[in-house]
């Protein structure tokens, strides 16, 4: 819970992992209560998992929403640029965004999937996501790099 809930969703969810801990921990100082600390610390991990998904979910989102308005951004500038454009410049932007596609295409499919595969893959998500951030901003300072070359 490093972050701060982005809707209230997750908001029920932290409050109800909270929850869950305070039980975990009373449960641990009664001893006749033992045994319910097994059921608690389930409750805790289903809990922490539906975060990451919702988490995963939403970060999907943004990331596609993302890519589309830059694809779009770029587009919409070249073809209202009166300067003419150098074949490299445009072959340097087509590459980009044909870079960009790639990584909108594998967001569009790793977020459309289940909850069965989203609960599978509920970590490596939160990596890919990550992952495919970096892999962007690379992107984008590759394309930057060679402009003043062009």
């Amino acid at each position: 819970m490093t972050s701060k809930p982005r809707n209230r969703h997750l908001r029920k969810i932290d409050a109800a992992l909270l929850g869950a801990k305070i039980v975990k921990d009373g449960v641990e100082i009664v001893p006749v209560l033992a045994p319910l600390k097994g059921a608690v610390g389930i409750v805790i991990t289903i809990l922490e998992t539906v975060r990451t998904i919702t988490t995963n979910k939403e970060d999907w989102a943004t990331l596609g929403r993302r890519l589309s308005m830059q694809i779009q951004s770029m587009q919409d500038k070249l073809s209202h640029c009166p300067i003419p454009h150098s074949t490299q410049l445009l072959l340097a932007v087509n590459s980009y965004e044909q870079k960009l596609q790639n990584v909108l295409t594998r967001v569009r499919l790793a977020s459309g999937c289940g909850l069965p595969k989203r609960f599978l893959h509920h970590q490596t998500d939160k990596e890919d996501i990550m992952e495919l951030n970096l892999e962007i901003v690379d992107y984008l300072t590759d394309f930057m790099v060679c402009i003043p070359t062009i």
